[in-house]
Protein backbone atom coordinates (compact mmCIF):
# COMPACT_ATOMS: atom_id res chain seq x y z
CA UNK A 1 0.00 0.00 0.00
CA UNK A 2 1.11 3.31 -0.79
CA UNK A 3 1.19 7.10 1.11
CA UNK A 4 -1.93 8.89 1.55
CA UNK A 5 -2.79 11.96 3.01
CA UNK A 6 -5.99 12.97 4.37
CA UNK A 7 -7.98 16.19 5.07
CA UNK A 8 -9.74 16.08 8.19
CA UNK A 9 -12.56 18.66 7.91
CA UNK A 10 -14.17 19.80 11.58
CA UNK A 11 -17.95 20.90 11.11
CA UNK A 12 -17.81 24.84 12.51
CA UNK A 13 -20.74 23.48 14.67
CA UNK A 14 -18.84 21.29 16.46
CA UNK A 15 -17.74 21.02 20.36
CA UNK A 16 -14.27 19.47 18.92
CA UNK A 17 -11.20 21.40 18.15
CA UNK A 18 -8.50 20.98 15.67
CA UNK A 19 -6.21 20.87 19.18
CA UNK A 20 -8.41 17.62 20.39
CA UNK A 21 -7.97 15.90 16.85
CA UNK A 22 -4.45 16.38 16.59
CA UNK A 23 -4.15 14.97 20.52
CA UNK A 24 -6.14 12.10 19.74
CA UNK A 25 -3.97 11.30 16.96
CA UNK A 26 -1.13 11.67 18.52
CA UNK A 27 -1.94 9.56 21.44
CA UNK A 28 -3.33 6.61 19.00
CA UNK A 29 0.21 6.77 17.51
CA UNK A 30 1.91 6.43 20.67
CA UNK A 31 -0.35 4.07 22.24
CA UNK A 32 -0.15 1.69 19.22
CA UNK A 33 2.90 -0.28 18.80
CA UNK A 34 2.86 -0.67 14.90
CA UNK A 35 1.60 3.16 14.42
CA UNK A 36 4.35 4.08 16.56
CA UNK A 37 7.31 2.78 14.25
CA UNK A 38 5.30 4.03 11.29
CA UNK A 39 6.36 7.72 9.79
CA UNK A 40 2.81 9.17 10.12
CA UNK A 41 2.55 12.90 10.12
CA UNK A 42 0.01 14.97 11.38
CA UNK A 43 -0.88 19.00 11.65
CA UNK A 44 -3.42 20.54 12.98
CA UNK A 45 -4.65 23.30 10.77
CA UNK A 46 -8.04 25.90 11.19
CA UNK A 47 -10.06 23.28 9.74
CA UNK A 48 -9.46 20.34 11.29
CA UNK A 49 -5.70 18.45 10.34
CA UNK A 50 -4.03 17.14 7.63
CA UNK A 51 -3.08 13.31 8.19
CA UNK A 52 -0.23 11.51 6.58
CA UNK A 53 0.89 8.33 5.95
CA UNK A 54 0.25 4.44 5.20
CA UNK A 55 -2.92 4.26 3.30
CA UNK A 56 -4.10 1.68 5.96
CA UNK A 57 -3.04 3.50 9.33
CA UNK A 58 -4.26 6.64 8.02
CA UNK A 59 -7.58 4.95 7.44
CA UNK A 60 -7.97 3.74 10.30
CA UNK A 61 -7.09 6.74 12.24
CA UNK A 62 -9.70 8.95 10.56
CA UNK A 63 -12.37 5.78 11.53
CA UNK A 64 -11.14 6.41 15.14
CA UNK A 65 -11.20 10.45 14.95
CA UNK A 66 -14.76 10.55 13.30
CA UNK A 67 -16.13 8.32 16.65
CA UNK A 68 -15.14 12.01 18.88
CA UNK A 69 -18.39 13.55 16.59
CA UNK A 70 -19.55 10.94 14.14
CA UNK A 71 -21.81 13.34 11.85
CA UNK A 72 -19.41 16.68 12.42
CA UNK A 73 -15.70 15.20 11.35
CA UNK A 74 -15.09 14.18 7.55
CA UNK A 75 -12.05 13.81 5.50
CA UNK A 76 -11.07 13.40 2.00
CA UNK A 77 -7.71 12.84 0.25
CA UNK A 78 -5.56 15.61 -0.37
CA UNK A 79 -3.75 15.87 -3.56
CA UNK A 80 -0.82 17.26 -1.96
CA UNK A 81 1.69 15.71 0.81
CA UNK A 82 2.11 17.84 3.97
CA UNK A 83 4.95 20.34 3.31
CA UNK A 84 4.99 20.04 -0.46
CA UNK A 85 6.92 23.15 -1.62
CA UNK A 86 4.52 23.32 -4.86
CA UNK A 87 1.53 24.89 -2.51
CA UNK A 88 3.18 25.96 0.22
CA UNK A 89 2.96 29.63 1.21
CA UNK A 90 6.10 30.66 1.61
CA UNK A 91 7.66 29.45 -1.56
CA UNK A 92 4.58 30.76 -3.44
CA UNK A 93 5.53 34.26 -1.84
CA UNK A 94 2.05 34.51 0.50
CA UNK A 95 -1.65 34.13 -0.77
CA UNK A 96 -3.51 31.21 0.05
CA UNK A 97 -3.32 27.84 -0.78
CA UNK A 98 -4.69 26.61 -4.06
CA UNK A 99 -7.96 24.95 -3.42
CA UNK A 100 -8.23 27.14 0.03
CA UNK A 101 -11.38 28.67 -1.36
CA UNK A 102 -13.12 25.37 -2.20
CA UNK A 103 -12.07 23.86 1.11
CA UNK A 104 -13.77 26.96 3.15
CA UNK A 105 -17.16 26.96 1.02
CA UNK A 106 -17.19 22.78 1.85
CA UNK A 107 -16.07 23.40 5.41
CA UNK A 108 -19.43 26.20 5.92
CA UNK A 109 -21.74 23.70 4.32
CA UNK A 110 -20.74 20.42 6.87
CA UNK A 111 -23.62 21.61 9.35
CA UNK A 112 -26.02 21.30 6.77
CA UNK A 113 -24.65 17.48 6.08
CA UNK A 114 -24.98 16.91 9.66
CA UNK A 115 -28.22 17.92 10.17
CA UNK A 116 -28.86 15.48 6.89
CA UNK A 117 -27.51 12.84 8.57
CA UNK A 118 -29.40 13.17 11.81
CA UNK A 119 -32.33 13.24 9.91
CA UNK A 120 -31.56 10.08 8.00
CA UNK A 121 -30.35 8.15 11.19
CA UNK A 122 -33.78 9.24 13.25
CA UNK A 123 -35.41 7.88 10.41
CA UNK A 124 -33.97 4.84 10.31
CA UNK A 125 -34.34 4.12 14.55
CA UNK A 126 -38.24 4.98 13.91
CA UNK A 127 -38.04 2.38 11.08
CA UNK A 128 -35.90 -0.69 13.09
CA UNK A 129 -37.73 0.18 16.42
CA UNK A 130 -41.58 0.70 15.17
Amino acid sequence: MGTETRVILISPDSEITPEQVKSKILSMISEDKSMANSDIKVKYTCFGALLEGEEKKVREIVEEVRKMDKNGIFSKPRGFPIGDPRICRATRKGGPRPGFHQLELECQLLPIVREALNKIEKEREKEIGG
